[in-house]
Protein backbone atom coordinates (compact mmCIF):
# COMPACT_ATOMS: atom_id res chain seq x y z
CA UNK A 1 0.00 0.00 0.00
CA UNK A 2 1.13 3.17 -0.72
CA UNK A 3 0.43 6.63 1.05
CA UNK A 4 -2.64 8.45 1.36
CA UNK A 5 -4.33 12.04 1.16
CA UNK A 6 -7.55 12.85 2.05
CA UNK A 7 -9.12 15.39 0.41
CA UNK A 8 -13.24 16.71 1.06
CA UNK A 9 -15.22 18.13 -1.72
CA UNK A 10 -17.38 20.48 -0.84
CA UNK A 11 -19.48 23.14 -2.43
CA UNK A 12 -23.26 23.69 -3.02
CA UNK A 13 -25.66 21.06 -4.86
CA UNK A 14 -25.76 21.36 -9.05
CA UNK A 15 -21.62 22.59 -9.37
CA UNK A 16 -20.38 19.44 -10.31
CA UNK A 17 -18.75 18.29 -7.62
CA UNK A 18 -19.26 14.63 -8.28
CA UNK A 19 -19.13 14.88 -12.00
CA UNK A 20 -15.43 16.33 -11.73
CA UNK A 21 -14.47 13.48 -9.73
CA UNK A 22 -16.32 10.94 -11.92
CA UNK A 23 -14.47 12.56 -15.03
CA UNK A 24 -10.90 12.45 -12.68
CA UNK A 25 -11.23 9.35 -10.99
CA UNK A 26 -13.24 6.82 -13.96
CA UNK A 27 -13.17 9.06 -16.90
CA UNK A 28 -16.70 8.82 -16.68
CA UNK A 29 -18.58 12.14 -18.20
CA UNK A 30 -21.87 12.24 -16.68
CA UNK A 31 -22.34 16.23 -17.08
CA UNK A 32 -25.59 15.28 -19.68
CA UNK A 33 -27.53 12.75 -17.12
CA UNK A 34 -29.89 13.99 -14.85
CA UNK A 35 -29.02 15.17 -11.38
CA UNK A 36 -28.78 12.94 -9.11
CA UNK A 37 -27.76 14.10 -5.17
CA UNK A 38 -24.93 13.15 -3.69
CA UNK A 39 -24.99 11.75 -0.34
CA UNK A 40 -21.70 10.85 0.78
CA UNK A 41 -19.23 9.11 -1.73
CA UNK A 42 -15.55 8.42 -1.90
CA UNK A 43 -12.91 8.41 -5.31
CA UNK A 44 -9.29 7.34 -5.02
CA UNK A 45 -6.56 8.57 -7.62
CA UNK A 46 -3.46 6.88 -7.79
CA UNK A 47 -0.35 9.04 -8.69
CA UNK A 48 2.46 6.15 -9.79
CA UNK A 49 6.06 7.44 -9.99
CA UNK A 50 7.76 4.67 -10.69
CA UNK A 51 10.54 3.56 -8.54
CA UNK A 52 8.67 5.39 -5.63
CA UNK A 53 6.31 4.18 -3.49
CA UNK A 54 2.45 4.42 -4.76
CA UNK A 55 0.61 7.64 -3.46
CA UNK A 56 -3.31 7.54 -2.83
CA UNK A 57 -5.28 10.84 -2.83
CA UNK A 58 -8.76 9.63 -1.39
CA UNK A 59 -11.48 12.48 -2.51
CA UNK A 60 -14.59 12.36 0.06
CA UNK A 61 -17.11 13.75 -2.18
CA UNK A 62 -20.33 15.81 -0.07
CA UNK A 63 -23.31 16.18 -0.33
CA UNK A 64 -24.10 19.80 -1.50
CA UNK A 65 -24.27 22.43 1.08
CA UNK A 66 -27.88 24.10 0.86
CA UNK A 67 -28.84 27.51 -0.90
CA UNK A 68 -29.72 29.27 2.61
CA UNK A 69 -28.81 29.49 6.20
CA UNK A 70 -26.15 28.48 8.14
CA UNK A 71 -22.84 26.60 6.29
CA UNK A 72 -21.31 23.67 8.00
CA UNK A 73 -19.59 20.26 7.13
CA UNK A 74 -20.07 17.27 9.17
CA UNK A 75 -17.27 17.15 11.77
CA UNK A 76 -15.95 13.77 10.80
CA UNK A 77 -14.93 15.42 7.39
CA UNK A 78 -12.87 18.31 9.28
CA UNK A 79 -10.92 15.76 11.58
CA UNK A 80 -10.03 13.65 8.46
CA UNK A 81 -9.04 16.23 6.17
CA UNK A 82 -5.71 16.58 4.57
CA UNK A 83 -6.92 19.79 2.02
CA UNK A 84 -10.47 21.10 0.99
CA UNK A 85 -11.48 21.03 -2.61
CA UNK A 86 -14.03 23.98 -2.27
CA UNK A 87 -16.04 23.85 -5.78
CA UNK A 88 -18.44 26.96 -7.22
CA UNK A 89 -20.07 27.03 -11.11
CA UNK A 90 -18.97 30.02 -13.04
CA UNK A 91 -22.88 30.49 -13.77
CA UNK A 92 -24.23 30.71 -10.50
CA UNK A 93 -22.32 34.04 -8.58
CA UNK A 94 -24.41 32.72 -5.26
CA UNK A 95 -22.36 29.28 -5.63
CA UNK A 96 -19.40 31.42 -5.13
CA UNK A 97 -20.64 33.09 -2.48
CA UNK A 98 -21.35 30.20 -0.40
CA UNK A 99 -18.34 28.80 -1.59
CA UNK A 100 -16.72 31.81 -0.05
CA UNK A 101 -18.86 31.12 3.06
CA UNK A 102 -17.87 27.76 3.18
CA UNK A 103 -14.08 28.94 2.90
CA UNK A 104 -14.41 30.86 5.81
CA UNK A 105 -16.43 28.12 8.37
CA UNK A 106 -13.62 25.63 7.57
CA UNK A 107 -10.61 28.44 8.40
CA UNK A 108 -12.63 29.25 11.94
CA UNK A 109 -12.70 25.23 12.75
CA UNK A 110 -9.21 25.06 11.99
CA UNK A 111 -8.03 28.06 13.94
CA UNK A 112 -9.07 26.50 17.05
CA UNK A 113 -6.55 23.73 16.70
CA UNK A 114 -4.02 25.93 15.14
CA UNK A 115 -3.95 23.70 12.40
CA UNK A 116 -2.87 24.51 8.45
CA UNK A 117 -5.01 22.76 5.96
CA UNK A 118 -4.72 23.59 2.19
CA UNK A 119 -7.76 24.95 0.23
CA UNK A 120 -8.62 24.87 -3.19
CA UNK A 121 -11.29 26.11 -5.29
CA UNK A 122 -12.51 24.64 -8.64
CA UNK A 123 -14.41 27.09 -10.66
CA UNK A 124 -16.49 24.65 -12.87
CA UNK A 125 -18.40 25.05 -16.02
CA UNK A 126 -15.76 27.01 -17.50
CA UNK A 127 -17.00 25.97 -20.81
CA UNK A 128 -20.32 27.05 -20.44
CA UNK A 129 -21.93 30.21 -21.73
CA UNK A 130 -23.80 32.75 -19.23
CA UNK A 131 -20.53 33.31 -16.73
CA UNK A 132 -21.62 35.30 -13.59
CA UNK A 133 -18.26 35.03 -11.90
CA UNK A 134 -15.53 36.38 -14.03
CA UNK A 135 -12.15 35.05 -14.35
CA UNK A 136 -10.12 38.02 -13.32
CA UNK A 137 -12.98 38.63 -10.25
CA UNK A 138 -12.31 34.90 -8.95
CA UNK A 139 -8.23 35.18 -9.77
CA UNK A 140 -8.36 38.63 -7.75
CA UNK A 141 -10.14 36.97 -4.98
CA UNK A 142 -8.37 33.71 -4.96
CA UNK A 143 -4.86 36.10 -4.56
CA UNK A 144 -6.47 37.92 -1.57
CA UNK A 145 -7.38 34.79 0.05
CA UNK A 146 -4.22 33.07 -0.62
CA UNK A 147 -5.75 29.90 -2.46
CA UNK A 148 -5.06 28.53 -5.39
CA UNK A 149 -8.21 28.38 -7.86
CA UNK A 150 -8.89 26.47 -11.01
CA UNK A 151 -11.23 27.09 -13.85
CA UNK A 152 -12.19 23.80 -14.74
CA UNK A 153 -14.77 21.72 -16.52
CA UNK A 154 -15.94 18.43 -16.15
CA UNK A 155 -16.58 17.87 -19.49
CA UNK A 156 -12.50 17.64 -20.07
CA UNK A 157 -9.97 15.46 -17.68
CA UNK A 158 -7.14 17.44 -19.08
CA UNK A 159 -9.01 20.15 -16.75
CA UNK A 160 -8.43 18.50 -13.64
CA UNK A 161 -5.31 16.85 -13.96
CA UNK A 162 -3.70 19.87 -12.56
CA UNK A 163 -4.84 20.30 -9.39
CA UNK A 164 -4.43 16.73 -8.44
CA UNK A 165 -0.42 16.98 -9.60
CA UNK A 166 -0.21 19.96 -6.83
CA UNK A 167 -1.82 18.09 -4.27
CA UNK A 168 0.20 15.34 -4.64
CA UNK A 169 3.24 17.17 -4.31
CA UNK A 170 2.03 19.28 -1.92
CA UNK A 171 1.02 16.95 0.41
CA UNK A 172 3.69 13.81 -0.66
CA UNK A 173 6.58 15.73 -1.69
CA UNK A 174 6.32 18.87 0.66
CA UNK A 175 9.20 21.67 -0.49
CA UNK A 176 11.50 22.69 2.61
CA UNK A 177 12.54 26.35 3.25
CA UNK A 178 16.78 26.48 3.06
CA UNK A 179 18.18 28.62 6.19
CA UNK A 180 20.62 29.04 3.56
CA UNK A 181 20.44 31.85 0.91
CA UNK A 182 21.53 30.66 -2.91
CA UNK A 183 22.60 33.21 -5.06
CA UNK A 184 21.56 31.06 -7.91
CA UNK A 185 18.41 28.91 -7.64
CA UNK A 186 18.54 25.62 -9.50
CA UNK A 187 15.51 24.68 -11.77
CA UNK A 188 12.75 22.40 -10.43
CA UNK A 189 12.64 18.91 -11.75
CA UNK A 190 10.04 17.99 -14.27
CA UNK A 191 7.47 16.01 -12.65
CA UNK A 192 7.27 12.68 -14.67
CA UNK A 193 4.11 11.49 -12.08
CA UNK A 194 1.28 9.78 -13.93
CA UNK A 195 -1.90 9.14 -12.92
CA UNK A 196 -3.54 5.88 -12.56
CA UNK A 197 -7.28 4.89 -12.54
CA UNK A 198 -7.87 2.18 -9.52
CA UNK A 199 -11.45 0.88 -8.74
Amino acid sequence: MGRIMRVVVAGSKKVGKTACLQQLACLNDITKQAYTPTIDDTYQVQMDYGDRPKEIIVFHDTAGINDYGPIELKKPYIQVADAFLLVYSVTDHETFNRMDMLKKYIEKQFGKDKKEVPILVLGNMSDLPNRQVESEFAQNWAAREKVKLYEVTATDRNTLTDLVLFLGSRHFHPQRESKFSLSKKLKPEKSNAAIVMDF
